[in-house]
């Protein structure tokens, strides 16, 4: 039987979805480590992950964070079909994948700077073929990858809201309007112009601004009033700038002031990147705000642009869900 997994492997967090089912784990991995005592008292969370890829065992995700004495999140746009990669792609992929499932089609994207024929090679060479994924404590999954599908990240969450969950038109005026994207991760903001779904170039880029730029700075800030040392682990600085708080000597502490004007700069070099494609965005039918950093970044879009509209859902989840729906039209 073959199944469709989508796949978004971003610099913050690897999210992937199937029809029935989906993960979200930090994009960090290390080096498994000998972990010399492990409780029974808490139950796994479904983060505790060891996999191996070429012949070598990794942590990722949390496990990676918390355990591995060098563990990476890494923020180089270089890194497709990398062994870090693969390690994100078989921890999520043995979380979804059935034992029972053979075959399977994989859905993903790249960032619009980096659409080209040599990533687009790398990805369906780490993803296509056969793979058996080890998973400490787990039961080996076995599939075979027959087709890879990518797609501009970004076009993902506009495939979200115009196809339903079966890959059926839902939404007819988006489809057959101009419709400008905004996707903001971690590492880049890809901006994407499409007209009747259609890609257009000229009115498409990427720029290597995300929300990694104010969650260094506020992560700095951190350390330097409340000793909290995060540099290296933006994804615990994102759920504090989440949360508007952070704990400190067992108490919680308000941090909201000190986001604002880190977040101020980033939405400045947003906007004015989305000015320069699309200037006032009046002949567009709807700018889609999508990615982890939407929810930050909304209010000041909507001063420039009124009718942006948030991607359905969980942001986070928008463009890998496109993915998914893309996959069940074309292969379903």
């Amino acid at each position: 039987m073959t199944e469709i997994l989508a796949v978004d492997i971003g610099y913050g967090f690897t999210k992937a979805v199937m029809p029935k089912t989906k993960t979200i784990i930090y994009s960090i991995v290390g080096p498994a480590e000998q972990i010399r005592f492990e409780s029974d008292v808490v139950a796994s969370n479904g983060h505790g992950i060891t996999v191996k890829v070429d012949g070598r065992f990794f942590f990722v995700g949390e496990q990676a964070a918390l355990q591995s004495a060098s563990a990476s999140q890494t923020l180089d746009v270089t890194r497709t079909g990398s062994t870090e990669q693969k390690a994100l792609f078989y921890a999520v992929a043995s979380e979804l994948v059935r034992t029972t499932s053979k075959q399977v089609v994989v859905v993903s994207g790249l960032p619009v700077a980096n659409f080209d024929e040599r990533n687009k090679r790398a990805l369906r060479k780490m993803f296509e073929g056969d793979h058996q994924v080890l998973w400490q404590g787990k039961r080996a999954r076995r599939f075979q990858v027959t087709h890879v599908y990518t797609i501009p990240q970004g076009v993902g969450a506009l495939f979200a809201l115009v196809l339903d969950r079966r890959g059926r038109l839902a939404d007819g005026d988006l489809a057959g309007g101009r419709v400008a994207i905004i996707d903001i991760g971690m590492l880049t903001t890809n901006f994407i112009l499409a007209d009747r779904l259609r890609y257009v170039e000229t009115g498409s880029d990427s720029i290597t601004s995300g929300m990694s730029e104010p969650l260094t700075k506020i992560a700095k800030q951190l350390n330097r009033e409340y000793g909290l040392n995060w540099g290296q682990q933006l994804g615990r600085v994102d759920q504090a700038v989440r949360a508007r708080s952070v704990k400190v000597y067992g108490e919680q502490v308000d941090i909201a002031g000190l986001i604002g004007p880190h977040i101020d700069s980033l939405a400045s070099t947003i906007l004015a990147k989305a000015r320069m494609l699309w200037s006032d965005g009046s002949d567009l039918e709807a700018v889609v705000l999508t990615g982890g950093g939407s929810r930050e970044i909304a209010s000041y879009l909507r001063r420039v642009y009124p009718h942006t509209r948030m991607a359905s859902g969980d942001p986070q989840f928008a463009n890998v869900m496109g993915y998914l729906r893309a996959g069940l039209r074309r292969f379903g």
